[in-house]
Order: C-alpha cells, then structure tokens, then sequence
C-alpha cells in the first residue's frame, strides 16, 4: 500500500476511547527510516506544538485529515482567526502558552519567539539554571519554524535569552495599550 496523502490530522488509537490528538502525519518519502517504518505498517506523527514525534501502528488508528484552511483577521477583536480545526488547537496551546508566560515569575515558562524567513519560531524556556536556561520548541507558527541556533531543544546561556524575552514582553505591551 501506498504511503497515504495526510498532512495536518486529528488522530487516535482505535477502541481506546482516547481523546483526539492532534498532529502531522511524517509522510518524508526521501527519508530512509520513515520509508522502512511504512513498509512495516508503521507511521510517524509529529505532535501539533511539542518537539516530539511518535510511531504508531497505522492500522492501530483512526485518523481524520483537516484541510488546510485560510485564516482571517477579526477586525472587530483585532485577531486573526484560524481557518481549520487544527489552527484552532494550537492557537488555543498558544493562547495557553502565553498566559503561563504572563504569570511567570522567573525566566522558567517563559514564551518568545525568533524571526525566520517569513515567519518566527516559537521557544519556552522550560528550565532556568543559576547561569543557562534550556529552550524548547513550540510548533506556534504555521509553517513549524525552528531557529538554525536554537534547533529544537537546547541550553543557552540566561542573559541571552532574558534579552529577547524582554524585548518580546515589551513589545507585546506596547501593542497591547490602546
């Protein structure tokens, strides 16, 4: 059988129950292992926000394609709207996301974001040391950026990124005073 078209899917094991996950369905022809794990009725599927991935069974699961919609823009909120089932999830894992950040005192839980190409990747720090701060990915922005230094998951020194959340903090609300 032929590699299925998935891309942004609603997924769960079959007769568990489970609560629907949301993710994207690795279908990486050119990569030899996702090829091999497919020839043995296995896929992978990238979790919507966390910088994990997870084989499964294929068999094993009902999946539930969600069409890439377009966003628009609310002008009465002033928000943009996510266009499909799957924006909707992660903006409210991102609305999730910057509320814990609010709240932080320290740098731990902390959101930011660094400008790529067109877009940003999204980082929280998710651990705060005397002198570094370990960094983890957010799948935040639609095209899942990630920063050349920042990768998916390291340890940078704590005034560095203290820097950035600053400025972000700042920005944020100077945009938010009307």
């Amino acid at each position: 059988m032929d590699m299925p078209n998935h891309y942004q899917i609603k997924y769960r094991r079959k007769g568990r129950g489970e609560n629907w996950k949301f993710g994207i369905f690795d279908r990486s022809t050119f990569d030899e292992e996702v090829v091999k794990l497919w020839k043995n009725g296995e896929c992978v599927i990238a979790d919507a926000v966390l910088p994990r991935s997870t084989i499964y069974r294929y068999e094993d699961l009902e999946i539930i394609d969600i069409p890439l919609g377009l966003p628009s823009y609310d002008m009465k909120t002033q928000n943009i709207v996510p266009g499909d089932e799957y924006g909707e999830y992660v903006q409210r894992e991102y609305n999730k996301a910057v509320h814990k950040s609010m709240r932080s005192e320290g740098l731990e839980n902390k959101l930011f974001s660094v400008g790529v190409a067109d877009g940003s990747a999204y980082y929280v720090v998710v651990r705060e040391n005397k002198k570094t701060v370990r960094v983890q990915w957010r799948g935040f922005c639609p095209d899942r950026y990630t920063d050349a230094v920042l990768g998916w998951e390291c340890t940078v020194e704590k005034e560095r990124i203290a820097d950035m959340i600053r400025r972000e903090e700042g920005m944020r609300e100077l945009f938010a005073k009307k």
